[in-house]
C-alpha cells in the first residue's frame, strides 16, 4: 500500500496515479466514508487552480464524493485559503482545494480541509489512504448526492474579500502606494490584484492570464527574479510573489532585496511585541527557519520553536502551545488571532502592509530587524527514499561535513514532502565553505541512492 500523503495533501503528476480520473474517485469515496454523515445531506466544497488538470480532478472527486452521498459545491478557480475559510464560513463538512501549490503546470494535488477550516489530521488521511486502495464492494446509500452550485470563484470569493478588507477595516492602507504583483498565473490572477486596489493600491500586475499551462512557469520561491526587475523598473513601494494557489508569499522590498519567509515573520514578531501580542513569548517555524530569524526574536525575549517542514506542523505547533504567529522560510505564514486557519499569501500582504503603514517606514527599514545568515540549499534528484540515516555513505561525508564547519553550522538533510528529491541545507558563517560542503553531501546522496 502506497504512501499518498505528503506534507500538503497528495500531490503528483496529474493523470498518472494516484491522480487518474478512476483513482481520484475512490479517493472521493474514501474521503466521504472517513468524515461521515453529521447531517441528511453534507456539503462538500471544491476549488482548484489554474491548471489544465483541474477539472478532470474536480469532476472525478465530486462523482465519488456524490456516491456517497454528498452534495457539492463547486467553487471554481479559488485560492486555497479561500476554500479553507469558505468551508467554515458555509457551514460545510469539508473543503477540498485542487492544487499542487509551486509545482510546475503538469503537477496537481488534493489538500482537505475539515469543517473547522483546518487541514484534516493524520488518522484521517491515514483511513483515507487505506480505503482508497483497498478492494471493496461499496456500502450502499439511501441517496446519491448532487452538485449543489458551480459558480464563478470570483463571485463565491465575496465573502472572503470582505473578510480580508475587514481585517483592517476597509481602511485604505495602501494608498499612494505602488506595488507590483505577481500572481504566476495561478489562483490569485485576479484576487489579489482587485483586493489590493481596493485597499488603495496602484497595482502592476505580473502574469495574470492563466491559460491552464503557464501555471507557475519560471517560479521560485526564493529568487523572484521577474518581480525584482519589474520593483526596481516601476520604482514600487514593495512587490509580492504568489504561488500556484495564493497560500503562500514572499515580498521584494523597494531596493531589490527579497523580503522571505523569515523576514516575514520577524517584522511582525517585532510589532506584535511592541504591543503585547505574543502571549506565550514563541514564534513557530520550521528547521528551515534561518538562524539569523532565531537571533532576531531572542534580541527582543521571544524564542523560536522548530518544526519538521510543512506549513500543518506549523498550525499545528501553534494550536498546542497557544501560539498566534508561524509559518515558513517560503512564505506561508499563519496567523491564529484573526480569525484565519491556514497559511494565506494575500493575507499576510494585507498584515504586513499594515504594518507599514502604521509605522510609516519602508519595508526595507522595517525587514533590517533581521540579518540573514549564509545558507545553502541543493536539492538532489532520487528515484526513491531509503532513510538518510540508514546509509553509511551518506552518514561519513555528514561528519566530515560537520567537522569542517564546527559548531557555527547548521546541516538539515531531508527528502522532499512532495517530490522525489533529497534536500541539502546548510547555514553557517562562511558562504563558500558551505557551498562546498553542501555540494559535496549532494554528490554522495546521488552517488549512494540509484
Amino acid at each position: 500500500m502506497e504512501k499518498l500523503f505528503g506534507t500538503d495533501g497528495i500531490r503528483g503528476i496529474a493523470n498518472q496515479f494516484p491522480l487518474t480520473p478512476e483513482f481520484v474517485t475512490r479517493l472521493g469515496s474514501a474521503i466521504a466514508e472517513t468524515l461521515g454523515h453529521t447531517s441528511p445531506r453534507p456539503r462538500a466544497l471544491i476549488g482548484r487552480d489554474t491548471r489544465l488538470s483541474g477539472a478532470m480532478i474536480e469532476n472525478a472527486l465530486a462523482a465519488g464524493l456524490m456516491a456517497h452521498g454528498y452534495d457539492t459545491l463547486h467553487l471554481g478557480v479559488l485560492t486555497t485559503p479561500a476554500i479553507a475559510f469558505l468551508t467554515r464560513a458555509l457551514g460545510a463538512h469539508c473543503g477540498i482545494s485542487i492544487s499542487a501549490s509551486h509545482n510546475p503546470f503538469d503537477y496537481n494535488g488534493i489538500k482537505i480541509f475539515g469543517a473547522d477550516g483546518f487541514k484534516i489530521p493524520d488518522d484521517a488521511e491515514n483511513r483515507i489512504e487505506t480505503l482508497a486502495q483497498t478492494e471493496r464492494t461499496q456500502p450502499a446509500h439511501t441517496h446519491i448526492g448532487s452538485i449543489g452550485q458551480r459558480l464563478d470563484g470570483a463571485a463565491q470569493s465575496d465573502a472572503y474579500v470582505d473578510f480580508l478588507l475587514e481585517t483592517v477595516q476597509r481602511q485604505p492602507i495602501l494608498r499612494g502606494k505602488r506595488v507590483a504583483v505577481d500572481c504566476n498565473n495561478g489562483a490569485t490572477f485576479d484576487l489579489a490584484p482587485r483586493t489590493l486596489r481596493a485597499l488603495g493600491a496602484e497595482v502592476i500586475a505580473l502574469n495574470y492570464q492563466p491559460d491552464g499551462i503557464n501555471i507557475n512557469l519560471g517560479y521560485d520561491a526564493l529568487e523572484p527574479r521577474a518581480l525584482r526587475e519589474m520593483v526596481m523598473r516601476a520604482h514600487a513601494d514593495f512587490g509580492v510573489q504568489f504561488d500556484g494557489d495564493g497560500d503562500r508569499a514572499v515580498l521584494v522590498d523597494e531596493r531589490g532585496n527579497v523580503v522571505d519567509g523569515d523576514f516575514i515573520l520577524a517584522i511582525l514578531a517585532h510589532d506584535f511585541a511592541a504591543q503585547g501580542k505574543l502571549r506565550n513569548g514563541a514564534v513557530v517555524s520550521t528547521v528551515m527557519a534561518n538562524i539569523g530569524l532565531e537571533k532576531s526574536l531572542a534580541q527582543i525575549g521571544l524564542k523560536l520553536e522548530r518544526t519538521p517542514v510543512g506549513d500543518r506542523w506549523v498550525a499545528e505547533r501553534m494550536r498546542a502551545s497557544n501560539g498566534i504567529l508561524g509559518g515558513e522560510q517560503s512564505g506561508h505564514i499563519i496567523f491564529f488571532d484573526g480569525g484565519h486557519t491556514t497559511g494565506d499569501g494575500l493575507y499576510t500582504v494585507i498584515r504586513l502592509a499594515e504594518v507599514l503603514a502604521r509605522r510609516g517606514e519602508p519595508l526595507s527599514a522595517l525587514a533590517a530587524c533581521m540579518t540573514r545568515y549564509p545558507q545553502v540549499l541543493v536539492n538532489v534528484r532520487v528515484p526513491r527514499k531509503p532513510p538518510l540515516e540508514e546509509l553509511p555513505p551518506i552518514q561519513e561525508q555528514l561528519a566530515r561535513a560537520r567537522a569542517a564547519l564546527g559548531e557555527n553550522a547548521r546541516i538539515l538533510l531531508r527528502y522532499s514532502g512532495t517530490e522525489n528529491l533529497a534536500r541539502v541545507m546548510i547555514e553557517g558563517t562562511e558562504a563558500d565553505a558551505i557551498q562546498r560542503e553542501a555540494n559535496a553531501l549532494a554528490a554522495v546522496i546521488q552517488e549512494t541512492i540509484t
